[in-house]
């Protein structure tokens, strides 16, 4: 006598590694999805700091973009005094400049 064996009977063969490849298909899942989740929290959460932190790193651009102006300037005022101070004729010695 035969024994049939159902397809959705326990003592099948393939049944147990069936249930643990749909039980390793739904873990992959839910992990994807989990850590999908926590890259988007991480990204958004970078996105506030990059947010706060950039107009601050901009703050301190112009600050600088600024200072360096100033000292461009006072640098051109200066050589543009030297120049006059080389180029006047019978200058008094307190004056006069002398460039090597």
């Amino acid at each position: 006598m035969q024994r049939r064996i159902s397809r959705f009977s326990p003592g099948r063969p393939g049944a147990a590694g069936s249930i643990l490849l749909y039980g390793f298909g739904l873990a992959l899942a839910l992990s994807l999805l989990f850590n999908g989740f926590l890259l988007y929290e991480q990204s958004h959460q970078r996105s506030i700091i990059d947010y706060e932190v950039g107009d601050t790193a901009y703050a301190v651009d112009d600050m600088a973009w600024q200072q360096l102006s100033e000292c461009k300037r006072a640098n051109m005022q200066k050589d543009s005094l030297i120049r006059q101070l080389e180029h006047i004729p019978n200058a008094p010695p307190e004056k006069a400049a002398t460039v090597h």
